[in-house]
């Protein structure tokens, strides 16, 4: 049984940051958490979609570990993605990331050809059997090819203590939460996803809060916060004022790219290059995101 914090609130998804030369860059890393912590979030999430982990190698893992759990301090929360496409290579990154300090792991189901519910809830069962820290269940079909079911999310968190929580990004999210909210009787903390594009809806719904990338998150931050102290109307105008940048950034197949290099803008990395074969973004698209920043009122004095 796991000894964990509450986790309610933003967690930052760090992306994997490289340096010119395509290697791991650590001290944009100690930017990002510190970039995390100046916005006030709750925690940072590493090693996700967000952070390339399916483009890292086993050896790059651990310094990455251990450079997010340095730079957080103990004052934010680390979650530590550890999915894998066996239950061998689950176990071996979820003993890692406990051995590194997380506070929690992130854990997808493996991919599969056809989905086999037994065998998906045998892959969880394996990581709680290992486990000492919490299990966010990551709900991400897109990518996992995986359809979980409320009812056996909820089949999750009544059988395996440790199974915690949801990162909830299988859409239409709003609607889902409300089911899973039935189907786990409001005991599983359920977070949003998916660039932060319905926010405030998954909110209104039963949110706990959201771990997402979104490049400025003290946004995020600032919605969490007028919400949760009875003020929707501000939460929901803030939200409303990003919207256009939330939509933006969020394009598919292109996402992770524009976000780093509003992250590099923001100085919080030194290159917004991805890992190959992840597509950059070309002259036009950067054009496009100019137009829009340059549209937008973009201060965060007043969140």
């Amino acid at each position: 049984m796991a000894n964990d914090r509450n986790l309610d609130g933003i967690h930052f998804m760090l992306p994997t940051p490289f340096d010119p030369n395509g290697e791991v860059d650590i001290a944009s890393i100690d930017r990002l958490v510190g970039a995390a912590r100046t916005a006030n979030c709750t925690g940072v999430v590493t090693l996700g979609v967000m952070g390339e982990a399916h483009r890292l190698t086993d050896l790059e893992r651990g310094p990455i570990i251990d450079a997010v759990v340095a730079a957080a301090g103990g004052d934010l929360t680390v979650t530590v993605g550890a999915s894998g496409e066996s239950g061998r290579a689950l176990a071996s990154r979820v003993r890692d990331a406990q051995s590194g300090g997380a506070t929690a792991v992130m854990i997808a189901p493996a991919k599969m050809v056809k989905p086999n519910p037994l065998a998906t809830y045998a892959y969880y069962a394996a990581a709680q059997e290992i486990t000492e820290i919490p299990i966010v269940v990551q709900d991400l079909p897109e990518q996992t090819g995986v359809h979980l079911d409320p009812a056996f999310i909820g089949k999750l968190h009544s059988e395996l203590p440790d199974a915690k929580y949801l990162k909830l990004e299988d859409p239409p999210t709003p609607q889902k939460i409300t089911r899973v909210i039935e189907a786990t009787n409001g005991t599983m903390g359920i977070f949003g996803g998916l660039g932060g594009a319905f926010l405030f809806e998954e909110l209104r719904r039963g949110a706990i809060g959201t771990m997402t990338g979104f490049a400025y998150p003290e946004v995020l931050v600032a919605i969490h916060k007028y919400m949760a102290s009875g003020d929707p109307e501000r939460a929901r105008s803030i939200f409303y004022k990003w919207i256009p940048l939330i939509r933006y950034e969020n394009s598919t197949g292109i996402s992770l790219a524009i976000r780093k290099e509003i992250m590099k803008r923001r100085g919080f990395i030194t290159t917004a290059d991805v890992r190959p074969p992840s597509p950059p973004i070309d002259d036009s698209t950067r054009e496009e995101l100019d137009d829009l920043m340059n549209a937008l009122d973009l201060s965060i004095e007043n969140l």
